[in-house]
């Protein structure tokens, strides 16, 4: 009788459990969502101008015809953080290809020795390359005084810092013709590209 007892009490509580009856049963309940979470990545983005009026990804800056011997020429352009993110690194690169620019005068021909490649490069110098930026002005040494054929192909540090969104950058930089440049160098022309590198 007590195996039968206990069999029915067993029973009874299999059901109350199977019905949701049983013990720590809470008949209040909620819920709270958070949905629609998203994560994402802002812009990086350096831009340069010749003025500081519009900003380019490509924009030519300068183009000096007819310099001379001993001949100073400066050109100037803009960088811009346009981007979401403070920029910590700027780096410039030169990039530089000579070539004849036109039939070899016989001035030219009677010291070139290399009538298919201009010598232009290795007479220009840069004799300054100031950065201002939104705390002052820098100069940057390393490039001062090389040759556009020595900084060809390499790249220079020109900031190192903290610029942020919209701030800018002015760079001055001023080449010249060595006053030693000979006639091997008449009709030249040396293509000059710049590409600006920015870090985070």
């Amino acid at each position: 009788m007590e195996l039968k007892r206990l069999l029915i009490v067993i029973a009874i509580g299999l059901l109350m459990m199977a019905f949701g009856v049983g013990f720590n049963i809470s008949y209040f309940s909620d819920v709270a969502k958070s949905q629609g979470n998203t994560i994402s990545t802002g812009d990086f983005d350096v831009d340069i101008s010749k003025d500081g009026s519009r900003y380019h990804d490509d924009y030519k800056m300068f183009s000096f015809d007819n310099i001379k011997p001993g001949e100073n020429r400066t050109f100037e352009f803009y960088i811009k953080n346009r981007g979401d993110y403070s920029v910590s690194r700027i780096s410039v690169e030169f990039n530089v290809t000579d070539i004849e620019a036109g039939k070899l005068s016989s001035a030219e021909a009677e010291v070139d020795d290399t009538p298919d490649v201009g010598e232009l490069s290795g007479e220009v110098r840069i004799v300054d390359f100031k950065v201002t930026t939104p705390k002052g002005e820098n100069r940057v040494n390393a490039i001062i005084g090389k040759s556009l054929k020595e900084v060809n192909g390499t790249s220079f540090l020109i900031f190192e810092g903290s610029l942020d969104k919209n701030e800018v950058l002015k760079v001055s930089v001023t080449l010249q013709l060595s006053p030693s440049a000979g006639n091997e160098c008449l009709t030249d022309e040396a293509k000059v590209g710049l590409s600006i590198y920015a870090e985070q």
